[in-house]
């Protein structure tokens, strides 16, 4: 399987993290406790983990015309038009319709008249997509498909930007990763070709309820999940325990990299999903190994389901990917799930 063209874009706001501090101030209006402390906790942490600022839409933006610019500009570098596309898969947290799915209306809306579905796993979606689309070209069920993610849930007004409105300084224990979300989005167009890109996923459904957005305000038959979560239960109310998720699943994780097919000194580039910078630099040490990565979280924030084909969008821009290196990506995922892939590009 092969990327016949690959293309990523972002709203020109860009957040930085002094003003998170100043919109959780701004709407922590029923906060009990020592708001200053819970807000300092919070600056020291985003500085901490690397996170300097994020992109959201303005006030005039739309958020189609992100994924309209991205899809157009993976086409132009596939050669390709619309009509060429025979499957498009959308993939992202961010869905705006439960039925009939939204890769229907990005179709509609470019114009193609394609088989179309969604897929969904948290922010493992593209992984997943890549890895679904592979085994359709390799059955000649299609020739070019299609995969959009489009992350647009932060800024005001959307369901994450609700726990910036903090009760108290516990909250921040599940509400603290909405402060990292960057918004934008993401095509990918995939052709047969090449060799086989290479998977090792690991599933951990005993940690769901450790990062989740209830449908429900309230609905103990669906919420069933050891009350962890139920601390931050509401509908469309996003939670993730996020330390908690880290320590639960550093060791997988190493193991993971200490046991890739590929060798990291072999590897050209690596692509990690958006974790703590300290993280990564603790594998290394831990592995005495050097990962040629590209780490967005600083500049674009945690992208979810835009963050391994925007890390190959900027590569490519920044002439840190050319065709036939070796790439890495490592997807960890709510659910949880943990997929390390490997691809020549």
């Amino acid at each position: 399987m092969e990327i016949a063209g690959i293309s990523a874009s972002f709203p020109t706001r860009k957040v930085s993290n002094q003003e998170v501090l100043d919109l959780i101030r701004q709407q922590s209006t029923e906060f009990e406790g020592d708001i200053d402390r819970a807000i300092r906790k919070v600056g020291l942490t985003l500085n901490y983990i690397g996170c300097k600022e994020r992109r959201w839409l303005g006030k005039n933006d739309f958020a189609f015309d992100y994924t309209e610019q991205a899809i157009n500009s993976a086409l132009d570098k596939a050669g390709m038009t619309a009509d060429a596309i025979d499957l498009l898969i959308f993939t992202s947290v961010d869905k705006r319709v439960a039925e009939p799915g939204m890769s229907f209306f990005v179709a509609k809306a470019m114009g193609m008249n394609c088989e179309c579905f969604d897929i969904t796993e948290g922010c493992g979606g593209w992984v997943r997509s890549t890895r679904i689309a592979q085994a359709y070209l390799n059955a000649g069920m299609y020739k070019n498909i299609l995969i959009v993610t489009a992350e647009y849930t932060n800024h005001e007004g959307e369901p994450l930007f609700s726990n910036f409105a903090l009760k108290n300084e516990q909250e921040l224990e599940w509400a603290f990763a909405s402060y990292t979300v960057g918004e934008g989005s993401t095509a990918t167009v995939l052709v047969n070709g090449g060799e086989d890109w290479h998977y090792n996923n690991i599933s951990k459904p005993e940690w769901a309820d450790l990062c989740m957005a209830p449908l429900d305000e309230n609905n103990p038959q669906v919420l069933q999940m050891n009350d962890v979560s139920m601390a931050g239960k509401g509908k469309h109310r996003f939670v993730s325990y996020s330390q908690k998720m880290q320590e639960l699943s550093f060791d997988l994780v190493q193991d993971m990299l200490a046991n890739n097919r590929v060798a990291a000194n072999d590897v050209d580039l690596f692509i990690p999903h958006t974790q703590t910078l300290s993280v990564w630099k603790a594998f290394e040490r831990n592995l005495d190994i050097k990962l040629p990565y590209i780490y967005l979280l600083p500049e674009y924030g945690n992208l979810v389901n835009n963050s391994m084909a925007a890390g190959l969008s900027i590569a490519l821009e920044k002439g840190k990917l050319k065709r036939g290196d070796k790439v890495s990506g490592l997807m960890t995922a709510a659910g949880m799930s943990f997929t390390l892939f490997n691809f020549n590009y």
